[in-house]
């Protein structure tokens, strides 16, 4: 960077049938692509399947694989199941061997899953969401839904808010695990998840 320059700091908006849409899915293309960031940050940092799967000191933690497979589940569940008021198509079950939770609630422990592979079913979630989100004109954006079993609707408008700040909270979750994988690990690996 040259003397005196400074990063500039914006949001991009996503290429959409209306401004507003725009802005809000740039927002949320900047949380997923700190997301991404991260990952490539631990793949680069040489840590191993057992760092992705490790569910913290006590093993009651989440671990980095399955908030991964948990933040592509939900964005695609809000997308089929309240946007769109749909089940799942057949290559969107595909991709989520397991469920997203367990029988307790709690998220599904995915042990032994590559992080290529989360990395390439969080793109595949992002594809298929901005695909409809980004058609939607002011009215569609606004537009309640609501969804058959739930006691709630929902506009998309809403679902994108919540979506970027769902996702931010499990990357700063991803980055915790990490460093406290780091701190606990006997193998030296100086390797950073942060920023």
């Amino acid at each position: 960077m040259a003397a005196g320059a400074r990063t500039q700091l914006v949001i991009e908006p996503y290429p959409s049938a209306t401004p507003e849409v725009g802005l809000w899915l740039g927002g949320l293309q900047r949380i997923r692509q700190a997301l991404l960031d991260t990952v490539e940050r631990i793949d680069a940092g040489g840590l191993s399947q057992e760092c992705i799967d490790w569910r913290g000191v006590t093993g009651d933690d989440n671990s980095v694989g399955s908030l991964l497979y948990h933040v592509a589940g939900i964005e695609l569940d809000w997308l089929y199941a309240d946007l769109l008021m749909q089940e799942f198509p057949p290559d969107v079950l595909e991709l989520f061997p397991y469920p997203v939770r367990d029988a307790t609630g709690a998220l599904q422990h995915v042990p032994g899953i590559a992080l290529s592979e989360h990395v390439a079913r969080l793109h595949t979630s992002r594809a298929r969401f901005l695909e409809v989100v980004s058609a939607l004109d002011l009215a569609a954006w606004r537009r309640m839904r609501e969804p058959a079993g739930v006691d709630y609707a929902v506009t998309p408008e809403w679902i994108v808010w919540h979506l970027t700040e769902h996702e931010a909270g499990h990357l700063y979750a991803i980055r915790g695990t990490v460093r406290k994988w780091l701190a606990q690990s006997s193998s030296g690996t100086n390797a950073t998840a942060n920023r």
